[in-house]
């Protein structure tokens, strides 16, 4: 997805939109990775109890991953709701 603030609009016919469906194979290009967080085990009583704590931490084995959809427009449009899962599967760039 991307979101360009104050940009013109590009010349050309308009971009055609695929329908959304579910299933739907997508592509996208590695931004970051990184390794999970390192949650403290002693935090402080006040801070246990701020607005958005999640006790939870990230696996241990786990990897973060940015990944930016350049279609973004195939995406589920209630993606962030947490309803879906996400497979990845990956293949070598030929290119």
């Amino acid at each position: 997805m991307e979101i360009i603030i104050g940009a013109p609009a590009p010349v050309g016919p308009p971009v055609r939109k695929t329908e959304r469906s579910t299933g739907t194979t997508v592509e996208a290009r590695i931004l970051n990775v990184r390794p999970p967080r390192r949650h403290q085990t002693n935090r402080p009583e006040e801070e246990n109890r701020r607005k958005g704590y999640n006790s939870s931490s990230d696996p241990i084995n786990g990897r973060v991953m940015v990944l930016l959809i350049p279609e973004g427009h195939k995406l589920p449009q209630d993606i962030d709701s947490g309803k879906y899962r996400i497979f990845l599967r990956f293949a070598p760039h030929k290119g």
